[in-house]
């Protein structure tokens, strides 16, 4: 009962309230306060309450490109502060068999969410004046044993259409993509690909961040227990270990670091519904990490995916 009352209060502290905790308290107890509101979903909602989340959650400015295989369409949208703006819509897009891409030479374009890793300027006129390179394959398809490569977003032939103008990529007239290259900042793009649209749920979002900062809790705290009940049993790390030989490596990393004061941020996250034929409720979630403790430090990119177990979100994949 003690411990409910302080979760229901916990969520509707102000910030004075937490200076107040401290001033009477001290830091501990204030950081703990701090720590059961990110752990509350109930907070998450409260802070998503006038964004639009309907393509994901941002931290920074983004770009999202939503290309429907079906229609045909190109959506380009950008994100900024919690607000989706629709900028432009290029139709009559040329892509390739409709499916999910599984293998190389299928000409199936892929459904899933990439970023762009490249900008290019093609040598082969075919690809017309520019291209995007993609990050087909992404983590998640590798560990679905997709393969194939060379998936781009690009122009058509600079001397004439001839043959099949799609093996998997997206083509736009030359005009299009060279407008596409003045409107985005394809570092700070993501591409979702889809045949039948998933939308993130503002519920989803607020119970995937929530769950992140319970994650993150036991993880600084190196309670392993905890910490593993996060994942899910079909779990796969990026390197294809499943989940029983992920847990006697942690196990023993835990037990080193037992009693050292370990701190975890998260910074720059992005949730993102992930695109699939199934309409499985799957998210894909990137964000900056830094890891810091007395013997070891790391400061990098972070990317999981979680799908909906139940009631609850675990973690199927991790890089």
């Amino acid at each position: 009962m003690k411990k409910a009352l302080i979760f229901i209060l916990a969520i509707s502290f102000t910030y004075a309230d937490i200076f107040d905790t401290y001033r009477y308290e001290g830091i501990k107890p204030a950081i703990e306060l701090i720590e059961k509101q990110l752990q509350s979903k109930e907070f998450w909602l409260k802070k998503l309450q006038n964004k639009n989340v309907k393509l994901g959650y941002f931290e920074n400015k983004s770009f999202i490109l939503f290309c429907n295989k079906l229609s045909k369409n190109l959506d380009v949208y950008s994100y900024n502060n919690g607000k989706l703006a629709k900028i432009k819509t290029f139709t009559n897009l040329i892509v390739g068999k409709l499916g999910d891409k599984q293998k190389e030479g299928d000409l199936k374009t892929p459904i899933g969410n990439y970023t762009l890793i490249n900008k290019i300027i093609p040598s082969n006129t075919f690809y017309g004046p520019l291209a995007f390179v993609t990050s087909y394959p992404n983590l998640f398809d590798k560990l679905h044993k997709k393969n194939g490569y060379g998936i781009w977003i690009h122009g058509k032939p600079l001397d004439g259409e001839r043959g099949d103008l799609s093996k998997g990529c997206i083509v736009l007239e030359n005009s299009d993509i060279l407008y596409l290259n003045k409107i985005i900042n394809y570092k700070n793009t993501i591409l979702e690909i889809t045949q039948t649209p998933l939308y993130a749920k503002k519920e989803d979002i607020a119970s995937i961040l929530a769950t992140l900062y319970k994650w993150r809790w036991a993880w600084q705290n190196s309670d392993f227990d905890k910490y593993i009940s996060f994942y899910a049993k079909d779990f796969h790390r990026s390197d294809g270990s499943d989940l029983e030989s992920f847990k006697e490596y942690k196990k023993r990393v835990f037990k080193k670091r037992k009693n050292q004061n370990i701190k975890i941020f998260f910074k720059d996250i992005q949730i993102t519904s992930y695109q699939n034929l199934k309409n499985l409720p799957i998210y894909k979630i990137n964000f900056y990490e830094e890891y810091c403790a007395p013997d070891y430090t790391f400061k990098g990119k972070k990317e999981i995916y979680m799908t909906k177990k139940g009631d609850k979100f675990k973690i199927i994949i991790e890089k």
